[in-house]
């Protein structure tokens, strides 16, 4: 799967909103946190997010890193093995108070520095995003996402969708670019959010077929216009199936990925569609069309088996994560084989396989989202905080009371 830098001017303006917020006084003062940045454009995001949200001073960490290394992650311990230095942020003192981090590749940098703000006398707030692959007991907190199946644990925070935090001002901006070249098109808007396969998932021509023709019927129920765009993950295969069903139909707007921010019709697609139909590969997708208060229909995707490791060690572990899942699938209460595999996994010796069934089934059953031969989302209100917008809050005082409890 490609990599992807974030955005410059994200970066930008975070470093701005957390150098401005250095002004407090001591007694509420907030840690001198580090950002640290990947090569994956959509964890970045959520890093940034995060750190927009909590509003703390510090430092973006830019992290290069080197593939060629060939030393198994859990085996680098808190180390910078695999870090390309000569291209990366220097990481020296001050020491930071705080860390937020995303991925398993931060997680040896991350250890690294909480070592040496240790050895200086200081101390770390460690926070991660997502699924570590690793002890949890390594993190103050982690917050992650359905679709990583990490067990409940007291450190642990599980929310229905990745962090994102949406530029407003960007997304008028784009609006007043592209408005004219959608005007003609019958409203309602229908945005199509076109992702790409992942180890976990299929999704080449026959699921785009697939996908063609549920947009097709989906389509003839609703009237307006199919405006489509795709991702840096999209494979040429699906946009020529989904071309090849709709390019000289009436109503369809083809508006590819494009990495150049001005001609990329994402941002206004996200400020001016009527509804999202979004493919379940892209759980940051559906996060950012979250925020629009708009309905959202997802399209579903199948899963891909995973490859059988050889081994006795292998085939225990494979037959205890799959007993796990369809214990939890059926919605039996955990016994005590359970118990036991989730006491592994926090202990990073046991990893569940990632489960888009989970995220879909929290994003139904909390009426963010429904599946498109699901029945139509009830009309979003812009009454209070959305359940998106309550988790997020949620977290961010969590963990300023893991900051307050720390400062005494």
């Amino acid at each position: 799967m490609p990599c992807f830098l974030a955005p410059p001017d994200s970066i930008a303006m975070v470093r701005r909103i957390m150098a401005a917020s250095s002004d407090t006084t001591p007694r509420n003062r907030p840690p001198l946190t580090w950002l640290i940045l990947g090569e994956r454009r959509g964890d970045n995001a959520q890093v940034l997010a995060l750190a927009r949200a909590l509003g703390w001073p510090g430092a973006v960490k830019q992290i290069r890193y080197d593939d060629s290394v060939t030393v198994d992650f859990k085996d680098r311990g808190a180390s910078l093995i695999g870090t390309d230095l000569a291209l990366s942020d220097r990481l020296e003192p001050p020491w930071p108070e705080a860390i937020i981090a995303i991925g398993r590749r931060s997680v040896p940098v991350t250890r690294w520095i909480r070592e040496q703000a240790k050895a200086a006398g200081g101390e770390v707030l460690h926070i991660h995003l997502g699924r570590p692959r690793t002890d949890l007991g390594l993190f103050d907190l982690v917050v992650t996402t359905p679709q990583y199946n990490l067990p409940p644990a007291a450190n642990v925070a599980e929310i229905s969708l990745p962090i994102v935090a949406v530029d407003s001002d960007e997304l008028a901006a784009a609006a007043g670019i592209w408005h004219p070249r959608f005007a003609a098109l019958p409203r309602p808007w229908h945005a199509v959010l076109i992702g790409g396969p992942t180890p976990q998932l299929a999704f080449g021509g026959t699921e785009a077929e697939h996908l063609a023709q549920e947009l097709e019927a989906w389509h003839a129920g609703q009237g307006g216009s199919l405006l489509f765009t795709t991702s840096p993950r999209t494979p040429p295969e699906i946009l020529a199936v989904l071309q090849g069903h709709f390019r000289n139909q009436p109503h369809q707007l083809f508006l590819p990925f494009v990495p150049d921010g001005r001609a990329n019709a994402y941002p206004a697609l996200l400020a001016l569609a009527d509804d999202f139909v979004i493919t379940i590969d892209s759980a940051s997708m559906v996060a950012e069309a979250a925020t629009r208060r708009k309905p959202i229909y997802l399209f579903d995707l199948p899963t891909i088996a995973p490859r059988k490791k050889p081994g006795l060690k292998a085939a225990l572990s494979r037959h205890w994560r799959l007993r796990r899942k369809r214990r939890q699938d059926a919605g039996l209460a955990p016994d005590l084989g359970d118990r036991l595999y989730d006491a592994w996994t926090r202990r990073g010796k046991a990893r569940p396989r990632r489960d888009i069934g989970q995220l879909m089934k929290r994003l139904t059953d909390t009426g963010i989202a429904v599946p498109m031969r699901g029945a139509p989302p009830p009309k979003p209100t812009d009454a209070g905080p959305s359940i998106a917008e309550q988790e997020i809050a949620a977290v961010v005082a969590r963990i300023q009371q893991l900051w307050a409890d720390r400062q005494g």
